[in-house]
């Protein structure tokens, strides 16, 4: 048997039967320039043998390390067996970008975890999800870190922020294929790139709002399509005045409604300026260096928050960066909780075919 199907098919029984004998520990992962150092959870099995190392990012969600579907995908990935350590990065828990100090916590994350006596030698994996996959795909350039980074998995991730935000505010992608999309996505972008927009106005109060938003629906793990957070919109925009509630409505309309496209089209723009010149690194792509580890780019085929077709883009553009490049699209896993909607048949069907998307993973290994 091939390794990378072996580890495949350990991962698949430990995300359907998570393990119970695994150690876990709580270490402190050293910040630079004097900062309080960052928490992170370290798991694996027991015991002191040598194991192969990944370091996995959780995305922009108030729940971090902790998150329910982290934490059943770090226990399967820890029943490989590996030593897997997740990093809290506390901003992206209070859902603020803040793309330069994640950076700092994953390449410190990334010398801890390569320089353990208990994780093999020649590097560790670093996974990324959602968010976090072009930040993964950053550490893994660094001078700092990239000597220790012997592969990078991008799960659920973009090419490009405005193709995204478009999705996220039209439901539009690809050739003509249009969504009911997680508008999640735009809550937290509109939280921290309003107050830096010009010619609006004061901002503030609807940046607020729609942080409570996405937090509150974070919090709850409530789908954000669903008309449950209608009367906490209703509360939200009360207070606003009515230049800052016609802002507010493009963001977060009652749910089944979709923002007014010509506004949503101009709102795209201008958050697209803000995050450049804010947040460089929020679209990363273009200045990456060519790598010198593999790169794995992983999908789920309904997400509903960053479609599909971002995977392709994403491909389209690290190709020609990397002499070792696999994907994989699969429809068990997306970032919304309604999808996946699949048939005992069409499920068995996917569950083989997500195996060998499993297997490009740990090829890496």
């Amino acid at each position: 048997m091939r390794l990378p199907l072996l580890h495949a098919l350990r991962f698949a029984r430990g995300w359907h039967s998570p393990p119970t004998d695994l150690g876990e520990e709580e270490i402190h992962i050293p910040s630079p320039g004097g900062r309080e150092p960052t928490l992170g959870t370290l798991l694996g099995p027991r015991g002191s043998e040598p194991l192969p190392g990944w370091v996995v990012l959780h995305g922009i969600t108030r729940k971090g390390r902790t998150h329910p579907a982290l934490r059943q995908f770090i226990k399967a990935l820890a029943a490989t067996p590996a030593r897997v350590l997740v990093p809290e990065i506390a901003e992206w828990t209070r859902l603020d970008l803040a793309p330069e100090r994640a950076q700092e916590i994953i390449r410190s994350s990334i010398r801890v975890l390569a320089n353990r006596p208990d994780v093999e030698a020649g590097g560790v994996i670093v996974a990324g999800f959602s968010f976090g996959g072009p930040q993964a795909l950053v550490a893994a350039q660094s001078n700092e870190a990239g000597a220790d980074v012997r592969g990078v998995l991008a799960w659920g991730s973009y090419a490009e922020l405005e193709p995204t935000l478009h999705f996220q505010f039209t439901g539009e992608h690809g050739d003509g294929e249009r969504d009911v999309p997680d508008p999640y996505g735009r809550w937290v972008l509109g939280h921290n790139c309003l107050p830096r927009l010009t010619g609006y106005g004061n901002l503030d109060g609807v940046a607020s709002a729609l942080h409570e938003l996405a937090a509150f629906a974070g919090d709850q793990g409530i789908d954000s399509r669903l008309p449950a957070l209608d009367p906490l919109k209703r509360r939200l925009r009360e207070p606003l005045n009515a230049p800052q509630t016609e802002i507010f409505d493009l963001f977060a309309p009652p749910a089944g409604d979709r923002p007014e496209r010509e506004a949503a089209v101009q709102m795209i723009a201008e958050l697209g300026r803000a995050a450049r010149a804010n947040f460089p690194l929020l679209d990363p792509i273009p200045g990456l260096d060519p790598f010198t580890s593999p790169v794995r780019l992983m999908h789920g085929r309904d997400d509903v928050l960053i479609p599909y077709t971002q995977l392709e883009a994403l491909a389209a553009r690290l190709e020609p960066r990397t002499d070792d490049l696999r994907t994989g699209l699969t429809g068990l896993f997306a970032h919304s909780a309604g999808g996946n909607q699949l048939g005992p048949l069409d499920r068995a069907r996917e569950s083989v075919h997500f195996l060998r998307v499993l297997c490009r993973v740990f090829d890496m290994v």
